[in-house]
C-alpha cells in the first residue's frame, strides 16, 4: 500500500485544527445523529478518567464510528486504512477529525510515532482491530491486526475493550458495552509480547461480547444502565468531597501556628 501513502502523502499529513473542527460537526450534527443513532453505551464508569488510551472497536459497518462518538464520549482520533485516501470525501474530511491513516497489514515507523504522540498527549485513539468489517453478527470476532497492541505497548496505555452489539440500525436503539481496561506488560517489546498482549486485547473484547449479550438475552440492559448511572453519580459526589477535604486540610495545615526556636 506505499503507493496509496505516497499518492495522497499531502492528505495523509495534512494537520488542521482537528478539535475545533470536531466541535463544530458535533454540535451541528449532534442532534440528528441521535435520532438516528439512538443509544448510549453501558459501562463508561471503566473508562479511565485521566491519559491516553486506546478504544477498541468491534467492526459491523461503517455506522459503528458515528455511533462511536454519540455512545462514547469524548473525542478520539480514529485510525483508518490508507485505503479510504482513495475517496475524494475522506481526503478532505479525515484530515478535518485528525484521522490516522495506516496500512493494516505492517504499520510504519511513521504511523507508530505519530499514534504514540497522539496517546502520550494524553489523548484517545479509536481503531477497529479487526482491521475490516465483520458482516456475520453470530460468527467469532475476525483475526486481529498488530495494530492495536503495537501502539499501546510503545505508548504504555490501556486497551479499552468497547463491543457494539449487533450492526447499528437507523432509528433504532443501539446497544454498547465498554469494558475494563487492559494495561499492556512492562519490559522488552517483541513478536511475542506483541501476540501475547493482541490476543488479550482479542479475550477482554470477546469478554465485553459476552458480558453484553447475556445483558439482551435477560432483557437487563436498561436495569444496569440505571445502576451504572447511581454508581458513577455516587464516584463523583465522593471525589468532590474527597477533594474539599483535601483543600481544608492544606489550608489548615498553613495556618497552623510555627513553632518559635
Amino acid at each position: 500500500m506505499a503507493e496509496i501513502r505516497d499518492k495522497y502523502r499531502k492528505y495523509i499529513d495534512k494537520e488542521c485544527n482537528y478539535m475545533a473542527w470536531y466541535n463544530f460537526f458535533y454540535h451541528t450534527f449532534y442532534v440528528l445523529l441521535k435520532i438516528f443513532f439512538p443509544g448510549k453505551a453501558l459501562g463508561l464508569e471503566h473508562l479511565p478518567q485521566s491519559g491516553g488510551y486506546i478504544l477498541a472497536f468491534n467492526h459491523r459497518s461503517a455506522k459503528d464510528v458515528p455511533l462511536s462518538f454519540l455512545a462514547v464520549p469524548k473525542y478520539r482520533h480514529f485510525v483508518a486504512k490508507e485505503e479510504h485516501y482513495n475517496s475524494a470525501f475522506c481526503r478532505w474530511l479525515f484530515p478535518k477529525l485528525g484521522v490516522v491513516a495506516v496500512n493494516r497489514e505492517k504499520p510504519d515507523l511513521s504511523t507508530i510515532r505519530k499514534v504514540v504522540k497522539i496517546l502520550n498527549r494524553g489523548e484517545v485513539v479509536g481503531l477497529f482491530p479487526e482491521g475490516t468489517r465483520n458482516r456475520d453478527e453470530d460468527a467469532d470476532m475476525l483475526q486481529f491486526k498488530n495494530g492495536t497492541a503495537l501502539f499501546a505497548l510503545q505508548a504504555k496505555v490501556p486497551v479499552v475493550p468497547v463491543y457494539i452489539y449487533r450492526k447499528p440500525k437507523f432509528f433504532r436503539k443501539n446497544y454498547v458495552y465498554v469494558g475494563p481496561p487492559i494495561y499492556p506488560p512492562e519490559g522488552r517489546i517483541s513478536a511475542d509480547t506483541i501476540a501475547s498482549f493482541g490476543g488479550a486485547v482479542r479475550d477482554a473484547l470477546e469478554s465485553a461480547k459476552t458480558y453484553l449479550g447475556g445483558i439482551m438475552a435477560a432483557g437487563t440492559y436498561r436495569k444496569e444502565f440505571k445502576l451504572e448511572k447511581k454508581r458513577i453519580k455516587a464516584a463523583k459526589r465522593a471525589a468532590k468531597a474527597a477533594a474539599k477535604a483535601e483543600k481544608r486540610a492544606r489550608k489548615s495545615g498553613g495556618d497552623a501556628p510555627r513553632e518559635k526556636n
